[in-house]
């Protein structure tokens, strides 16, 4: 999977709302926000214009009160703005405000951080619902969050209204600013991600983050099985995030109120193997004294992920290939024949073509389970996507250890870019995670990165020129300032000993834009 380019448009759903709509959206939004009136109202209108064009049968603004540090409803449509919880921080809206960055949330009552800003929740029982949220921002200033609820199951072909959603949000920034004055916000975590294509944004999507054209394939291809039963297969290497997109499918799916169960098919020797998939009867064994259901029957109505299928025996290979042909198994020492209705949602990191060329893996078990085939991108093969990862552990991290890390240095940033990644999203997170931890000020650097890392960025540091060196350095040293100065050019040229005229002329020399440091 390659990076992304900016001009790579969002999926589609299978029933997508024409591209007219969403700019009629923004035209009619736009309007509405431009009309006389007092605030609350303008605002209100604005949002029926979300419901009318793009669906959103719900809408809510939230605005950060800069006094308290309160992220509160300005507006809202479809719902009384009293139905969501005014907080400091936390929710979508909170995140979102935190962050910078759009959330998608595939289905309203499973993602605790959505249903945390709800008062009432029986109030959303009627629908499955789905949420995107984006952030309002206003001269690098982000003033709270636009959050639309949709009445349906699949958020993957919300691409074009997330797109039309952010315009309509700055424009509801603008007025904000024009009629309430600037508004401050707090400091908050965050990678100054200035390699993400500005036309696209990075979003977060079942806690999957990314925005190369390879990932929304992938966002692409969830919403497609799960509107399905069938068997899906997920191909990729360790530490791609395969759980991760099996339990997108299952949210997205009609079985989402159903159970989630995992199972590790390499964790577990052949004698027990049976045993756990399909459980026993008392007395089948030494030690089996009472019943026990197997991870099929537990999963009933719901979905079965099956990690590692590629580590499986032969003999388990059999008793499985018999359940997914037939949809039938016994208990371990039982005689009752049980049926199973679970969606089965298998990974691997083998090649299972080879392993079938090679007879170690069963031919007619393989084409059982290659239904629908989602190959997960190697993170050295969306480069694109390192920016936002680095930014979403580093937010997670810095909470989770009490760190005031707040920023990775911009030659930092290239260095985890320009690395392999063998572990993968994995090996990214516990790489920020590290880092935090021995960080011994506010912003991330190169020394606080492990040497694997360092070490894999020497050789093409020394086939650099002089010049380019150099250059590369002192745009390091000034973006470095700029970010710990909010972009204040006048402060950031104290910290170098340069003159602000000297700086400004650098920064236009390097084509940095001082404004994106604002926030």
């Amino acid at each position: 999977m390659g990076p992304a380019s900016s001009s790579t448009t969002f999926p589609t759903s299978s029933s997508p709302r024409k591209a007219p709509e969403q700019l009629l959206a923004v035209a009619e939004a736009g309007h509405e926000l431009a009309r006389e009136g007092p605030l609350p109202r303008v605002l209100e209108r604005s949002l029926n214009v979300l419901e009318r064009r793009l669906g959103a049968e719900r809408s809510v603004l939230f605005v950060r009160d800069p006094a308290r540090g309160i992220l509160e409803v300005e507006a809202a449509y479809g719902i009384a703005a009293a139905g969501f919880m005014p907080r400091s921080r936390g929710g979508v809206g909170g995140r979102v405000t935190e962050s910078g960055r759009p959330i998608v949330v595939p289905m309203l009552r499973h993602e605790p951080m959505a249903l945390s800003e709800l008062r009432q929740i029986a109030d959303w029982s009627d629908a499955p619902w789905s949420l995107v949220s984006v952030p309002v921002v206003e001269g690098g200033t982000t003033l709270g969050a636009l959050s639309a609820y949709f009445r349906e199951l699949d958020p993957l072909g919300f691409g074009g209204r997330l797109q039309a959603l952010e315009v309509v949000a700055s424009l509801m920034a603008e007025v904000l600013s024009s009629r309430k004055g600037p508004v401050v916000k707090e400091p908050k975590p965050r990678v100054q991600v200035s390699s993400v294509p500005a036309r696209v944004s990075a979003f977060e999507y079942s806690n999957m983050v990314g925005v190369s054209a390879a990932m929304r394939q992938v966002y692409e291809q969830i919403g497609q099985v799960a509107r399905t039963n069938a068997t899906a297969l997920l191909r990729g290497e360790s530490g791609t995030g395969k759980e991760l997109v099996a339990q997108a499918i299952h949210q997205n799916s009609e079985r989402a109120l159903g159970p989630f169960v995992k199972f590790n098919c390499a964790a577990l020797p052949d004698p027990l193997f049976e045993s756990e998939l399909f459980g026993h009867e008392r007395g089948a064994f030494t030690g089996a004294l009472a019943r026990k259901k197997g991870r099929f029957e537990l999963a009933r109505g719901g979905s079965l992920f099956l990690d590692e299928v590629g580590e499986l025996s032969p003999s388990a290979q059999a008793k499985l290939l018999r359940v997914l042909q037939f949809r039938e198994f016994e208990r371990l020492g039982g005689t009752e024949t049980l049926r199973t209705d679970a969606r089965i949602v298998a990974a691997t990191n083998k090649d299972l073509q080879s392993a079938v060329a090679e007879g170690t893996f069963r031919e007619d078990l393989f084409y059982r389970m290659n239904v629908f085939t989602i190959t997960l991108p190697a993170l050295r093969e969306r480069p694109v996507d390192i920016p936002a990862l680095a930014e979403y552990f580093l937010a997670k991290y810095a909470v989770e250890h009490n760190r005031d890390v707040r920023s990775i240095a911009g030659t930092a940033l290239e260095m985890l870019s320009d690395y392999a990644w063998p572990g993968n999203v994995r090996e990214l997170e516990n790489v920020i995670e590290r880092a935090i931890v021995v960080c011994d000020g506010g912003v991330i650097q190169e020394r606080h990165l492990p040497e694997a890392v360092r070490r894999a960025n020497v050789a093409p540091v020394l086939r650099r020129t002089l010049a380019s060196a150099v250059a590369e350095f002192e745009r390091s040293l000034i973006e470095d300032a700029l970010r710990e100065a909010r972009g204040n050019i006048s402060r950031a040229a104290r910290t170098l000993g340069a003159t602000e005229r000297i700086l400004r002329y650098k920064a236009q020399k390097y084509g940095i834009d001082p404004g994106r440091f604002r926030d």
